[in-house]
């Protein structure tokens, strides 16, 4: 993954059910998470399952139905795995923190590993 962008959803616009927290981070009214929508390009012989999967593991997040995936472009909104509590918003700035960044799998010492980089 890398080109790693922060992007504002049109729906993050309603007040009602959006309240924007900080950087691209919002907190979902109605189901009481933390949210943030990433767009990420795939470098040459990844899929994307992964590495988005290991960061959903990693961060203890989560996709919500909001997925878009164009060419080797990718659009994912992630949510905090906690549930309906609003005690999650370091985990969200972490996955936030990613942007600028490029994220990897790697073979180190015969184990596959996720590897977060600056460019």
């Amino acid at each position: 993954m890398k080109n790693i962008q922060s992007i504002a959803l049109e729906k993050y616009s309603s007040k009602k059910l959006y309240e924007e927290v900080e950087n691209g981070i919002y907190k979902d009214l109605k189901n009481k998470r933390y949210v943030t929508t990433l767009r990420f390009e795939l470098e040459e012989n990844e899929n994307f399952q992964y590495p988005l999967e290991d960061i959903l593991d990693k961060f203890y997040v989560n996709c919500t139905e909001h997925m878009v995936e164009e060419g080797n472009e990718v659009e994912v909104e992630l949510e905090d795995g906690n549930d309906d509590n609003f005690e999650s918003l370091d985990t969200i700035k972490e996955i936030v923190a990613l942007v600028g960044k490029r994220v990897f799998n790697e073979k180190q010492n015969g184990v596959l590993k996720l590897v977060i980089a600056d460019k």
